[in-house]
C-alpha cells in the first residue's frame, strides 16, 4: 500500500476507535448516573422509557463493554507490525516454496559478531521499515573493545547473512552499544 493510504487508514482507525471508546464510556456513565440528568436531556420518543425496563441495566452494560472491546480491538489491529517472521528465498517455483526463519538467521549473524574479542553479546531480528526489509543486529561492546576488530567482524557477519538469505532487497543495520562496565577478564600476575 502507498503511504497516503496507510496514513488515512491509521487516522480513520484512530478516529473510529476514539468514537467507539467514547460511546462505550458514555453508555457506562449514563448507566451508573455519572452524567447528571442524562435521561432528562434526551428527547427521543420511547428512549426515555427504556431505563425503567428490567433488562436495561444489563443491556447497557453489555453494550458498553462490547463497544470498548471493539474500539480497543480496532486500535490494536491498526498498530504497525514491523517484525518479519519468514522470508521467501530465491529459487521458489511452482513445485515448492523455500523460506527461512529470518530472525534465526539474523540472530546467528549477531552471535557471530559476539564471538569477536570485546563484544559481550548480540541479537537481532528482521523488520519492515518504510517498505524495506531491514536486518537489525544489536551488539553490546566492552568499553575497551577494539573497534577495528568489531568493524571487521560486523562486515563479515553482514556479508554472510546476505549470502545465506540471498535476498537483494534485504538491507542491514548494525547497532553497537557500549556497556557501562567492563567485563573483560584481566590477566592475573602470579
Amino acid at each position: 500500500m502507498r503511504r497516503g493510504i496507510i496514513a488515512f487508514d491509521r487516522i480513520a482507525g484512530l478516529l473510529v476507535a476514539i468514537v467507539l471508546i467514547g460511546a462505550g464510556a458514555a453508555a457506562l456513565g449514563w448507566r451508573y448516573d455519572l452524567i447528571p440528568n442524562a435521561p432528562d436531556r434526551i428527547r427521543i420518543v420511547g428512549l426515555t422509557d427504556l431505563p425503567s425496563e428490567p433488562w436495561w441495566p444489563w443491556a447497557t452494560a453489555a453494550g458498553s463493554v462490547l463497544l470498548i472491546v471493539l474500539g480497543l480491538t480496532w486500535l490494536t489491529r491498526h498498530l504497525p507490525h514491523r517484525r518479519v517472521g519468514q522470508l521467501r528465498l530465491p529459487g521458489c517455483d511452482a513445485t515448492g516454496r523455500l523460506s527461512a526463519d529470518a530472525n534465526a538467521a539474523v540472530n546467528a549473524a549477531a552471535q557471530i559478531i559476539a564471538m569477536a574479542p570485546g563484544v559481550r553479546d548480540g541479537s537481532g531480528h528482521v523488520v519492515l521499515d518504510r517498505g524495506q526489509l531491514v536486518a537489525e543486529l544489536h551488539c553490546t561492546l566492552e568499553p575497551a573493545a577494539d573497534l577495528t576488530v568489531v568493524h571487521v567482524a560486523a562486515q563479515q557477519a553482514a556479508a554472510d547473512l546476505h549470502r545465506v538469505l540471498g535476498r537483494e532487497d534485504l538491507y542491514h543495520r548494525i547497532e553497537l552499544r557500549v556497556a557501562r562496565t567492563d567485563r573483560t577478564p584481566t590477566p592475573r600476575v602470579g
